[in-house]
């Protein structure tokens, strides 16, 4: 669990996260709204890259001001954007990300394996990084977050660029990481979310002005009818101010 209070950021003047309070329990979490609604700064506190301007947060109970080191320890973070050298070994990039994250050296290779083996692509551990299409990158990616077994997973846009089979895919996965942990995936896609997560948390213009199910949106849309549109992108635009 995660547990936020009053977080805010600023970013170059400009107020990118505005007294966010919220709790993210286990299971699969969408953090939704447009580009630029603060998403990306929200998931990189919550990674200790980045310091809130004001306020704190919990993971399993362990404040992030009394103890940084165990909440890195607890948290995995896969961001947007992310570069492996291309002719490393699979298996490889992946021990070194165990390591990175303070594995024994030891164990490195067993994580590793174990990392692998969960996102599908441990057949492929002694292929080299170059060697894999993009949502095959994108699962290496995953391992890498994963492989010190955290209790908390961030993950940006991990669906961004991908063709329809290796999103699926994608979705898939998260879906069977979340079993016995708290996944948050942010996007700006409302069709990623679909049938796919338990919870919502959407941001505009960094303020949290959504959070509840999937149903709970559709209900939104429901009372707020858009032409063209379903009943959860109607809930969408109505709570982002661009319905017509």
């Amino acid at each position: 669990m995660i547990e936020l209070e009053h977080i805010s950021h600023r970013y170059r003047r400009r107020r990118s996260l505005v007294d966010i309070s919220c709790e993210f329990d286990s299971g699969l979490w969408g953090l939704l709204g447009p580009n630029g609604a603060g998403k990306s700064t929200l998931l990189s506190i919550l990674a200790t890259l980045r310091e809130p301007e004001s306020g704190h947060f919990r993971v399993n109970g362990v404040d992030v001001s009394d103890d940084v080191n165990t909440i890195r320890s607890m948290v995995g973070f896969l961001p947007q954007r992310f570069s492996l050298p291309l002719h490393f070994r699979i298996r490889r990039a992946v021990e070194y990300a165990a390591w990175a994250r303070g594995v024994e050296p030891r164990e490195c290779c067993v994580r590793a394996g174990a990392a692998l083996d969960r996102v599908g692509l441990v057949d492929r551990a002694d292929d080299r990084v170059q060697s894999l299409s993009g949502g095959m990158r994108q699962r290496l990616g995953i391992a890498c977050a994963i492989v010190g077994d955290p209790a908390v997973l961030l993950l940006d846009e991990p669906t961004v660029g991908l063709d329809p089979a290796s999103r699926i895919g994608v979705r898939s996965l998260l879906g069977e990481l979340a079993e016995d942990r708290t996944v948050i995936v942010s996007t700006h896609l409302l069709e990623d979310l679909q049938e796919f997560v338990s919870q919502l948390a959407v941001l505009s213009e960094g303020e949290l002005i959504f959070e509840g199910s999937y149903s709970d949106l559709e209900s939104v849309g429901q009372k707020h009818p858009v032409r063209n549109a379903n009943d959860a992108e109607a809930g969408y635009l109505t709570l982002l101010g661009e319905a017509a």
